[in-house]
């Protein structure tokens, strides 16, 4: 605080000083003490005019060499803002030409002969004749130093030194004159800190625009009695343009029984602890972000591919690490693949691994530990017999993290990899061990979806022709494509059955559904026309055959089913139960005519089907198809038949094994992931006569 005493400064009769720094005419100059020209800083940072050699001694100086300095040279580092105080607090104690200026004295912290020094420091102007101070009337200051510290000063003198190396500023506010104070070791970037008193709308001015509000609310949180302390943060400018994070800390009191109320505080530079804390935030922020991705790409995961490439390009960004392996258990070994920032070296070194081998990597996966490894010293000390993989890569610590998976069932687990020495956290590896978690789930389910997949595969294969008859006079290909989504089986199917006189049934249809239980009805259906059409071809007593059989079960699906029955002779007759209608290619064009049909199979009892008369000439294509691949959301049944015709027509000439793939590609156009399936029936030409490509 400013200490101020009235009465004249000890022994000073001074009227200036000449040019080399002795003392001019008329000057007197007292023990310890120093000129200073204030004239020449208006900050309160004059040069020096004069030192008495005692004062020189005292700072370890030259008498002579400090001529000219500017008075806070005398400061220790990051100190001259309080020796400029010290100045302007003196310049206005007294009246221009008064006979017993006031003096400031306090505590500063000086230069000394080998360390710093706290010492009592006086300060006065100069009042010669007629108000002239120096030469030529500039203004004049004595310092007077003080080598011992009176008792009474000591305490102020510790409580200064300590907020000052603490980095603290201290201030006050005095409420009943509005006027704010830095009152020891102001901040040096602070415009305001010689400026002596302020409003307090001056100081808050300085304030980022987005803090304002806040720091006034402090503050009137204190005035009004609602907080006895106010711990803030803000922004106040660095004096480049930019701003600095500062903490204050505050509370009101009363100067003195009788005194006035201030709000006094400390205030220090909080900027590097939170641009720290804003690093630290970005990066969590950055990380949960990334971790949140893999979490997703793990339960998305539907295939080992889509799992492996989550793992190797996600988990290693996610955890600040520069490269993963990964590794799946098969048959008692590891089975390893790797990304980016993995030595080949290394994943050869562990890739058939068997799971009792005395390494890290198999000792994760076989005991669901994670081992974390935070340099190439630590694997050493911990794994003597292991130093394979130190020779095979230049990484510095390792994680080895296994998925999560029932006990005596490992299935696998992956490597991070650092190219710097890394300590695992406690949240981090909580962290990890949630993502193995995710990852053995996924790993779990993918295993138990491919193995269904397999099943529904090998049934589809059992239930579908495994290889088409040969019938004398046709040509006949079939194709068939489950939906993309759910277990790769479905309701679709065909059928072609050579006949005793020649001829051929050709059957195609479409159970209601896309899984186990729409497979299963679709191979009851298939068995039981196969067998009908065996003991009677005629289309419509099979379709009205099979009906009741569906009805008797009690089936809970339905089927739709378009069946041909083709002579030798060319001779065709169909008939269908709900299903779409049949396209015939013949020499100039593909046409799609409209036969009469019933209700699928399985809807009613007695349900009739018509038959519908044909005829395939020598060299026409007749196509069966369901609805999967000519209907969906961005194509009209219509639009979908004509697409067919176009295809036929463009390819009516390729062999049937070629015409049935283009077909199927007609099933892009839909947008559907349904089941379809397609069977070709060409009647070929009688020999002697052209016969199509092959």
């Amino acid at each position: 605080m400013n200490l101020r005493s009235a009465g004249p400064a000890p022994a000073a009769r001074i009227g200036g000083a000449s040019a080399d720094g002795s003392p001019a005419d008329g000057v007197c100059a007292a023990p310890d003490s120093l000129l200073v020209d204030l004239s020449d800083g208006p900050d309160g940072d004059g040069p020096i005019l004069h030192a008495d050699p005692r004062a020189a001694a005292l700072l370890g100086m030259d008498p002579h060499e400090m001529v000219g300095l500017p008075f806070s040279a005398l400061a220790p580092s990051g100190y001259a803002g309080s020796l400029s105080r010290l100045l302007l607090d003196a310049v206005p104690a007294g009246p221009a030409g008064s006979e017993d200026p006031a003096v400031v004295r306090r505590p500063l912290l000086l230069r000394g002969t080998g360390e710093a020094v706290l010492c009592l420091v006086s300060a006065r102007p100069v009042v010669g004749l007629a108000g002239r101070a120096g030469p030529d009337g500039r203004p004049v200051a004595v310092v007077e130093l003080e080598p011992a510290m009176p008792g009474e000063s000591e305490s102020w003198a510790v409580l200064h030194a300590m907020s000052v190396l603490r980095g603290q500023s201290i201030w006050a506010y005095d409420e009943e004159h509005d006027r704010f104070r830095w009152v020891e070791n102001s901040l040096e970037y602070s415009r305001h800190r010689n400026a002596g008193d302020l409003p307090l709308r001056k100081v808050l001015d300085q304030l980022h625009p987005d803090d304002v509000a806040h720091v006034k609310d402090a503050f009137w949180a204190l005035r009004r009695g609602e907080r006895e302390v106010v711990n803030i943060r803000f922004r106040y400018p660095d004096g480049r343009g930019g701003f600095r994070w500062l903490r204050s800390v505050s509370r009101i009191m009363r100067i003195g029984f009788e005194g006035t109320r201030r709000i006094v505080g400390s205030t220090s530079d909080h900027t590097a602890a939170v641009e720290h804390d804003l690093a630290v935030t970005r990066e969590h922020t950055r990380q949960s972000g990334l971790v949140r991705e893999l979490a997703a790409a793990f339960v998305a995961a539907k295939t080992e591919e889509e799992l492996t490439e989550a793992i190797l390009h996600k988990v290693a960004p996610a955890f600040a690490g520069t490269g993963t392996l990964l590794a799946f258990v098969e048959n008692e070994r590891l089975r390893v693949t790797f990304g980016e920032g993995i030595d080949p070296a290394m994943a050869r070194s562990l890739h058939g691994m068997g799971l009792d081998a005395p390494k890290p990597l198999a000792h994760a996966v076989r005991t669901g530990r994670t081992e974390a490894i935070c340099s190439r010293e630590a694997y050493r000390a911990a794994w003597p017999q292991a130093h394979g993989l130190l020779d095979a890569t230049t990484a510095q610590s390792f994680l080895m993290v296994p998925f999560a998976a029932e006990p005596g069932a490992p299935l696998g687990g992956w490597v991070i990899t650092y190219d710097a020495p890394h300590r695992i956290t406690e949240p981090e590896r909580t962290l990890l061990e949630v993502i193995a978690e995710l990852a053995g789930q996924a790993w779990a389910r993918i295993r138990l979806s491919t193995a269904r997949l397999e099943l529904a595969g090998a049934l589809q294969r059992d239930l579908l022709p495994a290889v088409l008859p040969r019938v004398e006079g046709f040509e006949i290909a079939a194709r068939y494509l489950p939906a993309n989504e759910g277990l790769e089986v479905g309701g679709d199917w065909y059928d072609v059955i050579a006949l005793p006189d020649g001829g051929v049934a050709c059957i195609i249809g479409d159970v209601q559904g896309h899984n186990i239980q729409a497979a299963a009805l679709m191979g009851q259906v298939r068995t039981a026309m196969h067998a009908y059409a065996w003991e009677d071809p005629s289309p419509d007593r099979v379709l009205e055959r099979t009906n009741e059989l569906m009805m008797q079960m009690g089936a809970t699906g339905f089927a739709t089913c378009l069946y041909a029955l083709l002579h030798p002779s060319g001779r065709m007759l169909s008939a269908r139960a709900g299903h779409v209608p049949p396209v015939l290619c013949g020499t100039s064009e593909a046409t799609a005519p409209e036969t009469p049909g019933g209700l699928p199979l399985g809807v009613q009892n007695g349900t009739r089907y018509p038959l519908s008369p044909g005829r395939l000439a020598e060299g026409e294509t007749l196509a069966l198809f369901t609805d999967g691949l000519v209907e969906g959301p961005r194509l009209s049944l219509d639009e979908g038949t004509a697409q067919v015709c176009r295809t036929l027509e463009g390819s009516r000439e390729a062999p049937a094994e070629q015409l049935a793939d283009a077909l199927m590609s007609c099933a892009q156009a839909t947008d559907h992931s349904d089941d379809r399936a397609v069977l070709v029936v060409r009647r070929l030409r009688q020999a002697g006569r052209r016969r199509p490509r092959s």
